[in-house]
């Protein structure tokens, strides 16, 4: 299979406005990134930048933050489905994985699920992603599940006067 052009994406996080004494707060956050399919592995880098907009007694203060770079990587055979959906602005890319731990650490990754905004303009470049996807899930083992050890009911902290089975 030819090698497929890395597709670029949002993710939606929302943000925060407070209202206390010292003012008025207001923080947004940009995650920008880009997929890539190498070999049998999705692999996912964005960055992520933090507005934070002050009005008070003092003035009007912002301030931008920006984090390093962060890299996942996720075995094809971990994705149940994947389906672009058509939104006003944006298609969104939607990712259902075998594991609840798949997106753990990315930012809108939940419990196994994750969206990603896609422009609009690049709807070819997802759909040839999306099929690469599921040739590369398709024609790749399931990788085993790690065993998680036992755990020894005796070393379980009882509550004095609570229910006993």
């Amino acid at each position: 299979m030819p090698p497929i052009e890395p597709l670029p994406f949002r993710i939606g996080v929302p943000g925060e406005d407070a209202i206390d004494f010292k003012g008025i707060r207001s923080v947004s956050y940009r995650v920008d990134g880009l997929l890539h399919l190498v070999d049998d592995a999705l692999g996912f880098e964005w960055t992520a930048t933090e507005t934070t907009e002050r009005v008070g007694l003092t003035g009007i203060h912002t301030g931008v933050d920006s984090s390093p770079i962060g890299r996942l990587e996720v075995p094809a055979g971990w994705i149940a489905e994947v389906r672009l959906r058509w939104g006003w602005w944006r298609l969104r890319l939607l990712f259902q994985a075998r594991r609840l731990d798949a997106f753990e650490g990315m930012p809108g990754g939940k419990a196994g699920v994750l969206t990603l905004k896609i422009r609009r303009r690049f709807r070819k470049q997802a759909e040839a992603m999306i099929t690469a996807i599921e040739h590369a899930r398709d024609t790749t083992p399931l990788p085993p599940l790690e065993t998680q050890p036992e755990i020894d009911t005796g070393d379980i902290p009882r509550l004095s006067g609570g229910w006993e089975p």
